[in-house]
């Protein structure tokens, strides 16, 4: 009878050297949906959390500002005695005058009230003598709900100084239209539903989703196994370590990718459910194979930095310190493009991150890419990639890296 061992999975599946990792990728694929609570981590947390978040602010920033502009304004009034035909208008502009509080001030800080209208005692005098009546409006600048009440506020007293200003003219025989020197249209030239101030943080959105997916996947395959103890077994196999870097590389990927399918979805699913009013926003489902496609380098290079920098770790806790702080300093040019909104053109497109966040926008907008937008972002993404992954390669390789 033969004394040897019978074949281990890895010598059984494998038919050559090349194609290993795909075994490896098998019993990696197997073990993490073994592993509920970590897939569940990955795909609820990693990607229905984001969509959640983004139809929650959204839909919130839409009832408030929605709600600010047509409710009726109470506004604080002192020396309303001064301007009776002023609060007038006011009040047809759904404002409502009440009486003055004691101390403007605290009251606005408190936020007690809104804001406060000061009119001059010499408001009357300065009326009447053709020059400018002067009015004090008290707000807190700070605070978006202020700043719609306040423009609301602004823009009617503009009005009724516009209105005075005509009747003066009208009386003196003078056309107001004189005043008026030139006419300027502005004319919206986005397209429908592609609203920028609302768009503006679904690309961060999607790139966080993908970080999250590929550092939990990075920490378990790495300083996971070394806890469980199963990596050096997994190394004993005969196969390169190159290859089992790889099968864990692309395990990590097509989890990323998954992960970014479920976001892509829950944001187009999401923008159809909630009633995001006159703002038509939309997500395309034609944009999802779109934005795949366009971000599948950005997964692999994602997958391979965190398989990196997670195999210096010897425990989970210790892996998920260095990639969570891996995450915050990869998404720094995402949250600086997410406020700048600015053009990235030229070799600025071979930056990762940075490029990839304004054109997501750009595509989710349903404007037209060039090739090289398209091409430069994918080709940046897959040179640092695939450097990481012949650094983590090279890791694999040494012998203390089991211990």
């Amino acid at each position: 009878m033969s004394n040897m061992l019978p074949p281990s999975p890895i010598e059984r599946g494998a038919g050559g050297e090349g194609s290993r990792w795909t075994v490896v990728l098998r019993k990696e694929l197997k073990d993490l949906f073994r592993d509920r609570r970590t897939m569940t981590n990955i795909l609820v947390l990693g990607a229905l959390l984001g969509p959640v978040l983004a139809m929650g602010m959204m839909l919130l920033a839409v009832k408030m500002i929605s709600g600010e502009a047509e409710k009726t304004i109470e506004l604080p009034v002192q020396g309303a005695e001064y301007a009776p035909v002023l609060l007038d208008y006011l009040r047809s502009s759904k404002i409502r005058v009440v009486d003055a509080v004691v101390d403007a001030e605290a009251a606005i800080r408190a936020q007690e009230v809104d804001a406060v209208l000061v009119i001059d005692k010499d408001f009357p005098q300065q009326l009447r003598e053709g020059r400018p009546a002067q009015l004090t409006l008290l707000s807190d600048h700070s605070r978006t709900k202020t700043s719609i009440v306040r423009r609301r506020i602004e823009a009617a007293i503009e009005g009724y100084s516009g209105a005075v200003g005509n009747l003066r003219l009208s009386l003196r025989g003078v056309d107001p239209a004189i005043t008026q020197v030139m006419v300027l249209h502005d004319r919206d030239l986005s397209r429908k539903g592609s609203d920028a101030q609302m768009l503006a943080f679904l690309p961060y959105l999607l790139i966080i989703g993908i970080m999250q997916a590929a550092m939990v996947v990075a920490a378990d395959l790495t300083a996971g196994e070394r806890e469980r103890q199963s990596l050096e077994p997994l190394m004993a196999n005969p196969v390169a370590p190159e290859q089992l870097m790889a099968g864990k590389l692309a395990t990590n990927v097509l989890i990323s990718l998954a992960v970014l399918s479920l976001s892509l979805a829950g944001f187009a699913l999401g923008t159809r459910l909630v009633d995001l009013g006159a703002t038509g926003i939309t997500f395309s489902l034609a944009s999802i194979p779109v934005l795949l496609v366009f971000l599948a380098p950005l997964a692999f290079f994602f997958a391979a930095l965190m398989s990196f920098v997670g195999a210096f770790a010897r425990t989970v806790k210790e892996a998920q310190t260095y990639l969570g702080l891996l995450v915050l300093a990869a998404l720094t040019p995402s949250m600086i493009q997410m406020v700048l909104q600015s053009k990235v053109q030229g070799l600025e497109l071979l930056l990762p991150i940075w490029s990839h966040n304004y054109l997501i926008n750009e595509v989710l907008r349903g404007e037209q890419l060039g090739l090289s937008q398209w091409l430069l972002p994918s080709a940046g993404a897959l040179l640092v990639g695939g450097l990481f992954a012949l650094l983590a390669g090279r890791l694999y390789r040494k012998p203390n890296f089991i211990f």
